[in-house]
């Protein structure tokens, strides 16, 4: 595993870390599993030298924080946890009792890094980082991080405040923060971690054009990658990637992470798992190099993908629904 300082903090993490969603036991992504199996999914990680896991208040409501909290309960100083809590949570008046909430649950002192998941129309930019900026002093958290923002959002939330990182959607057929949010962060020394780093599972090769998804599985209805004729497109362009990447005995998944961590200015890529199989799967992504002709070949050919949903602006949100910052 290869690893890497945070921004301008001296938090190492690793250029591989676990997202811990599906581990909300929630059915977002398919029937959810034993807490116990999602365990195990986690120690396969870090026994993988994954040490940077990432959850959210608002996966299972607070489900996946609590199985990872007992997971690493007696490792603790060996893991980097980020959590987040979106806009709405961390006002003024609910700031401290969302952190706090997330500490309890997790079952730590401290988080290393937590994020502000979403912004929101209704709350000024600046006033959840205010309120993150002061519960850094108590040494409740070590770092503060943003997602989900666009440029404008970004710039004002550095103004009032030490931003660490962003965590942005980006992968192959994801490539937005090109044009301007990954510059910004490169020339303003601000870590970037991408998230759908594996397009919600579309980069895995699993898939065919009739595939059949689960009734609760949401991404047929709401991720825009999945609609015809993107999907279409999409698999046909993991086929292709899938025989540049087994020049280097790699499958499509590995090849497709190992582009993302290798782009200049992604400290880390996070990568869903469900089950410890998928881990050891996804670990094979990191510690090699695809060549030069390669990593060009693949980026061109995932961008005439990624070309069809430049109309959106996340991945569930088209440019005419953009969130209006409150001024």
């Amino acid at each position: 595993m290869e690893y890497t300082k945070l921004g301008k903090t001296d938090i190492e993490i690793s250029k591989i870390a676990l997202g811990c969603w599906a581990m909300g036991a929630g059915r977002e992504w398919g029937d959810s599993l034993e807490d116990r199996i999602y365990s195990e999914t986690i120690m396969t990680a870090i026994e993988g030298g994954v040490n940077f896991l990432d959850t959210a208040m608002g996966y299972g409501n607070g489900h996946s924080e609590e199985v990872l909290g007992k997971t690493i309960k007696n490792i603790r100083d060996k893991v980097v946890i980020s959590s987040k809590c979106s806009a709405p949570g961390l006002t003024k008046g609910k700031a401290r009792a969302s952190v706090e909430a997330s500490l309890s649950r997790l079952n730590t002192e401290y988080i290393d890094i937590f994020f502000v998941h979403w912004p929101s129309p209704d709350i000024p930019v600046e006033e959840p980082i205010e309120q993150l900026m002061k519960l850094k002093d108590e040494g409740k958290i070590r770092a503060i991080g943003v997602s989900n923002y666009t440029l404008k959002h970004l710039k004002r939330a550095v103004s009032t405040g030490q931003i660490d990182i962003l965590q942005p959607c980006y992968n192959l057929y994801w490539r937005h923060i090109e044009t301007d949010l990954l510059p910004y962060c490169i020339e303003n020394k601000i870590g970037v971690m991408t998230y759908s780093s594996i397009a919600q599972g579309l980069l895995t090769g699993k898939f065919t054009k009739d595939w059949e998804f689960a009734e609760t599985d949401m991404r047929s209805t709401t991720i825009p990658l999945f609609k015809s004729p993107t999907f279409e497109m999409a698999i046909d362009a993991t086929e292709k990637i899938r025989i540049i990447g087994e020049k280097y005995g790699k499958s499509p998944v590995q090849t497709a992470i190992n582009w993302v961590i290798n782009k200049p200015g992604i400290m880390s890529a996070i990568v869903g798992a469900k089950r410890p199989e998928q881990v050891t799967e996804n670990l094979k992504a990191s510690g090699w190099t695809l060549s030069e002709e390669d990593y060009r070949q693949i980026g061109s050919i995932s961008m005439e993908v990624a070309e069809t949903v430049s109309d959106w602006d996340t991945m569930y949100q088209r440019d005419d629904h953009r969130l209006v910052m409150n001024v």
